[in-house]
C-alpha cells in the first residue's frame, strides 16, 4: 500500500466532499478520479432523456449527481457541481438580492430532513461541519444531498430565482431512481 502526503488545504477539500460515517479519504479520492476519467455527459435540453420532477415533492436524493446546473441564467462550473455548493451559491445570491441573513436563516430553518434544521450563522464557525462563506461572513452546515437540494428549491421558490439542474441517480442500493436522471426547474421571477 501506497502512502501519500498531501497539504491541510487539500484535506479540508476532501472533506468537503465527504459524506460524514460513509467516506473515507480513497473514497473520496476514487470518486474524485472517476470524476476526471468520465467524459462530459450530453445532456440535452429536450424533454424525455429526463425525469421532470416536482420541486414541491422532492424524491429521496440520496446517490445523487449534479450533471449540469444553471443558477440564476448562469451556468455552474464543473468543480461546483454539488448539492452544497450549489446551496451556499444559492445563499450567496439571496444575499446579493437584498435579502438579509435572517431572512436566509428562516428559509433555511423551513428546510428539514429527518428532523433536521438547517443551520446558518454570522462569522466564522469551524465545528461540527460547517463551511465558512467569506463573501457574506456567515457560515453554513453542510447537508446531505437530500437537505441541501431541499434549502436550494426552498430558496429558489420563495424569492423567484431561476433555477435549472439536471441530475442523476447513481447505480447503487439506496438510490431512488438508479441510473435515471432526474430535472428540477424552477422559472426566475423579476421580483427577485
Amino acid at each position: 500500500m501506497q502512502q501519500i502526503t498531501i497539504s491541510p488545504a487539500t484535506f479540508k477539500r476532501l472533506q468537503s466532499h465527504a459524506e460524514p460515517l460513509v467516506d473515507t479519504t480513497e473514497s473520496v479520492i476514487n470518486r474524485a478520479l472517476d470524476a476526471l476519467e468520465r467524459p462530459e455527459p450530453d445532456v440535452s435540453d429536450e424533454p424525455g432523456d429526463e425525469r421532470l420532477i416536482d420541486p414541491l415533492k422532492l424524491p429521496n436524493m440520496k446517490r445523487t449527481k449534479i450533471l449540469v446546473a444553471a443558477v440564476d441564467g448562469n451556468e455552474v462550473g464543473h468543480s461546483e457541481r454539488y448539492w452544497n455548493r450549489v446551496m451556499k451559491k444559492m445563499i450567496c445570491l439571496a444575499v446579493k438580492h437584498g435579502r438579509t441573513l435572517d431572512e436566509i436563516s428562516l428559509l433555511c430553518a423551513q428546510t428539514t430532513v429527518n428532523g433536521q434544521r438547517q443551520n446558518i450563522v454570522n462569522g466564522q464557525k469551524q465545528a461540527e461541519n460547517y463551511a465558512y462563506l467569506p463573501d457574506i461572513n456567515v457560515s453554513l452546515r453542510n447537508r446531505s444531498a437530500d437537505g441541501a437540494c431541499r434549502t436550494i428549491m426552498n430558496i429558489a421558490q420563495n424569492l423567484g430565482i431561476a433555477l435549472d439542474i439536471v441530475f442523476e441517480w447513481r447505480d447503487k442500493q439506496g438510490a431512488a431512481y438508479p441510473g435515471q436522471r432526474g430535472r428540477l426547474r424552477i422559472p426566475g421571477s423579476a421580483s427577485a
